[in-house]
């Protein structure tokens, strides 16, 4: 990753890496597309791009939303417009856009900044002889976004203007019924005391009180002349770009037209029409002078029974108005961010490597798991939230604990679980369409948090079904997930597990949903959660949770199935020329195979990354899986997830990737789809031990390096990973979907799972490292039990992996222990090894 300071420069002339942990300077206004960043603190989430605010969100992802931008709109809807006679081009937006005429006058600023860092977002323009610097941040503590203001005015004589913050307002859940209008709920009222502001009632359409929601925006005091609330008269003959009382002398109302709080009266009220929170500010500037306007817009607890919240509640959010509490929130925040990238890291010959894994990437992890994959519609993905809250575990252990308890509760008694699950809760609304894989992700998600943490209790804890009262333990629901897999039901005449409406690969939706169909790449990932299942069951029963006989009944079962479903892959999935097939489909007929039904020979990475991660391919078979790599390639850069793409010619029961309904080159038809292209693919290169090409396909699911992913064709930022790169006419190798994605996840695990080797056992600590050759030393610091250990890996003779000698404190680490998946023989350092303040573990290969 460059910085400001490095060869790269302004990348793309768009912008640079700045000096600060986590940040980034746009430095231009010309970005053809959205450079987004995130901004959250569990309780609001706000999404930013260089066009300001995209949207804000209370209780991510579930609650209503405080104000949206449209996927068609490029400007904000919270903005502030700035007008005075004394300029050429009439007025300006604090975000430079929208802008009334200064573009067709051709007027240009004479500085546009955008500065982004996990503490606040920082928009500087200088035009017309005045500067305008506007932050936005989050209080940490509160279900609140700030805005401040400063115009300065830097001409030799004073001017005079106007200032005038405008927010149109949402106030309503992300999705409405297609019948419904937002503001049909909502009452809006003008406040003038002891602030100027406004309160905005969402009420409900249901007679659901206890679904209301209160939004309240408090302003500053001083120099306000005017006030508006009905979005129809602020733009009158124009719209929110242009609106026409800019131009007005004053905006409709009168400051003194305000109420006190909980007063909706008469003309400080509008409802059943669309609202505006617009203020009109009258300024006089001498030269050097400069004027703070602050505003703070959060969600106000609601009163008993549904009502409206207490003046006093509400009037909480005023200390944000003054300057030292909002210096406060933003180092606070700042704090927060520099512990969480402080927690672990990083340190290799390779400088931006070690910057993007250390900085970008455990803040992007944080920004997904309340994003939940950027839908804001209150469900979460069974299976995203399970490999988002696996790479979260050593991070945030505690929020990783909550997503288990409310997966597993929305996991139906059979041992299902829906494709997505309401983040309210089983109560709530699911998606129950009829995808299977969903249980291996929480089985790795529940293997992996128990490695971290040991926290055994979690186990025992009983919880309900999705569709049972009945109250049964953890590890009940988490042997019912396993036994899903392995029932006769859900296992195809090649011994392979079912696919039925389909499994990671969601444009194959309709390979399995006759009952025949079965999936490769389900199959692999089932092999992984018995061994998983198999090293729990050993260390319930060594602690007494699980009786011998069970244990050894649990066991014989499990090791059992995955044998045959390891022998059944190697005999009916692996083809004439050297490969792994993807499914096997309800017509009989074999998909991404060396013959498809419609006369291609097409790949599909994951089937076969998953067959080398389970160790179904190790070791012969490995080469001649590896070999379509290459196969893969895209000239644009990186692997794609499959080749060629589907659509061509019809294919029947596969799913909207066969029939044509997903052109080829669109999202993960055809291209570098980066978590099924690189994240699972550096876990198969980690189990088979090739160091180098896992380092090389790690840069390619990381977005900084200009080499691989220029952003002159992805458009996308360079800090973002996303979602896939498209190859789509007029589109080729564009970046889509930021934040979207399980790669987050994905690359955190790839550096300190998979390439540093740091694996957390149930009763210890092993180190499996897999590195390029040109690696000869590296280090990673980390936490094992409350802990603080130093990693050093030395590699003099420039090996890839297979570790010679491990030593914890100066110990030699004699104990072994052999991994089920690459069958390499590893040093396990027991627990008790770890008694030093800061631990030292020195590993040679």
């Amino acid at each position: 990753m460059k910085t400001n300071k490095d060869e790269f420069g302004n990348i793309g002339g768009f912008g640079c890496f700045g000096e600060s942990p986590a940040s980034f300077v746009i430095e231009s206004p010309d970005i053809p597309t959205g450079w987004d960043y995130v901004y959250q603190n569990r309780r609001m989430l706000l999404r930013v791009d260089q066009q300001g605010p995209i949207y804000a969100q209370a209780d991510p992802p579930n609650d209503i939303m405080l104000f949206r931008r449209e996927g068609f709109q490029r400007n904000s809807s919270w903005l502030v417009w700035l007008h005075s006679d004394a300029f050429k081009c009439r007025a300006f937006t604090n975000f430079l856009q929208p802008g009334m005429s200064h573009i067709e006058s051709g007027i240009k600023p004479d500085l546009f900044r955008v500065t982004y860092a996990p503490s606040s977002a920082l928009y500087e323009i200088e035009l017309e002889g005045v500067a305008v610097s506007t932050r936005f941040f989050l209080p940490p503590d509160s279900s609140a976004i700030c805005m401040n203001v400063t115009v300065r005015n830097l001409r030799r004589k004073s001017i005079r203007l106007h200032m005038t913050p405008a927010l149109r307002p949402y106030v309503n859940p992300a999705q409405l019924a297609p019948w419904d209008k937002g503001e049909w709920y909502l009452k809006t009222a003008f406040l003038c005391r002891p602030n100027p502001g406004f309160a905005t009632q969402l009420l409900n359409m249901n007679a659901e009180p206890q679904k209301r929601r209160t939004v309240v925006l408090w302003s500053t005091m001083e120099n306000l002349t005017s006030a508006e609330i009905s979005h129809e008269k602020f733009v009158g003959q124009g719209d929110f770009r242009s609106p026409d009382a800019i131009f007005r002398e004053s905006l409709r109302m009168k400051a003194s037209d305000g109420r006190e709080w909980g007063e909706f009266a008469g003309q400080n009220t509008i409802y059943g029409y669309p609202p505006v929170n617009a203020l009109q500010y009258a300024l006089s500037l001498r030269p050097g002078q400069s004027w703070t306007l602050r505003q703070v817009i959060g969600v106000v607890p609601m009163g008993d029974g549904g009502g409206l919240p207490a003046a006093s509640t509400a009037r909480k959010l005023l200390v944000f108005l003054k300057q030292k509490p909002c210096e406060n929130a933003v180092r606070k925040t700042a704090f927060r961010y520099d512990r969480l990238m402080k927690m672990r890291y990083i340190n290799t010959p390779d400088a931006a490597l070690n910057r993007y894994v250390n900085e970008w990437l455990p803040v992007q992890m944080d920004w997904v798991a309340a994003l939940d994959r950027g839908w804001p519609s209150g469900m979460r993905g069974s299976r995203d939230s399970a490999n988002d809250f696996t790479a979260m575990v050593p991070l945030n252990p505690l929020w990783s604990r909550d997503i288990i308890n409310t997966l597993m509760s929305c996991q139906r008694s059979d041992g299902w679980f829906p494709r997505q699950y309401s983040s309210m809760g089983r109560l709530g609304k699911h998606d129950l369409r009829g995808h299977v894989d969903a249980g291996v992700w929480v089985i790795e998600l529940l293997h992996d948090y128990l490695c971290v943490t040991r926290d055994f209790k979690l186990v025992d804890e009983k919880i309900p079904w999705l569709d049972s009262d009945e109250k049964n333990s953890i590890w009940e629901h988490s042997t019912r997930a396993m036994d899903y897999f392995i029932s006769e039901d859900n296992l195809g005449e090649h011994g392979l597990c079912k696919v039925r409406e389909g499994e990671w690969l969601d444009s194959v939706n309709r390979a399995g949903v006759k009952g025949r169909g079965e999936g490769v790449m389900v199959s692999g990932q089932v092999i992984i959660a018995l061994s998983q299942m198999c090293e729990i069951i050993r260390h319930l029963h060594k602690t007494g949770r699980i009786s011998k006989e069970k244990s050894v009944q649990l066991i014989e079962l499990y090791e059992g199935k995955r044998k045959s479903l390891r022998s059944a892959l190697r005999k009916h999935a692996f083809n004439k020329q050297g490969y792994f097939n993807g499914f096997f489909n309800d017509d009989g007929k074999w998909l991404f195979s060396d013959r498809d039904p419609d006369g291609e020979r097409r790949v599909y990475g994951p089937a076969n990354w998953f067959a080398l991660i389970s160790g179904t391919a190790l070791p012969d078979l490995t080469d001649s899986v590896l070999k379509e790599m290459e196969f893969l390639r895209c000239p644009g850069g990186g692997f794609r997830l499959l080749y060629p793409p589907m659509g061509a010619k019809p294919i029947e029961c596969v799913g909207r990737g066969g029939t044509g309904d997903m052109p080829p080159g669109l999202w993960e038809n055809g291209t570098v789809y980066n978590q099924g292209s690189h994240g699972f693919l550096i876990r198969a290169l980690a189990t088979a031990g090739r160091g180098d090409l896992l380092y090389e396909v790690l840069k390619c699911l990381l977005p900084y390096d200009q080499r691989i992913h220029p952003v002159s064709a992805t458009l996308a930022p360079p800090y973002a990973v996303v979602n896939c790169y498209l190859e789509v006419p007029g589109f080729m190798y564009r970046g889509g979907l930021l934040f979207l994605t399980g790669s987050i996840a994905y690359g955190l695990r790839a550096a300190y799972e998979w390439m540093f080797g740091i694996k957390f056992l149930l009763d210890g600590l092993v180190i499996d490292p897999c590195i390029p050759h040109s690696f000869g030393k590296i280090e990673a610091h980390f936490r094992h039990l409350g802990k603080k250990v130093r990693l050093v890996i030395k590699n003099p003779g420039g090996s890839q992996c297979g570790v010679r000698e491990m030593r914890v404190n100066g110990i030699k680490v004699t104990s072994t222990r052999q991994d089920p998946f690459s069958d390499r023989n590893l040093f396990l350092a027991d627990d008790r090894m770890f008694n030093n303040k800061i631990n030292i573990i020195e590993v040679l290969i």
